[in-house]
């Protein structure tokens, strides 16, 4: 399937380049729809996705860490 989007938008990249050549501002939609697309790929890579598990894994051990010093702080204040 990421093959036949990569062909889609390589004949929008076609399109748009022919209006890029004519100075016609309808330009700009198809670069935000090639870009939308072209993130969308990269998003269902693998290399991506473990990316993502590794960011949101740092930031819920961080999250754990201070609530633990927190509790911490409460215990020895008390």
């Amino acid at each position: 399937m990421s093959n036949d989007i990569e062909e889609l938008l390589d004949d929008i990249r076609k399109v748009r380049n022919d209006l890029v050549a004519q100075s016609n501002p309808h330009f700009q939609t198809l670069t935000n729809i090639i870009y939308k697309w072209e993130t969308k790929l990269v998003e269902q890579t693998p290399e991506f996705k473990f990316k993502k598990f590794k960011e949101r894994e740092e930031k819920e051990r961080q999250a754990l860490e201070e609530y633990a010093r927190k509790a911490r702080e409460e215990d020895e204040n008390i």
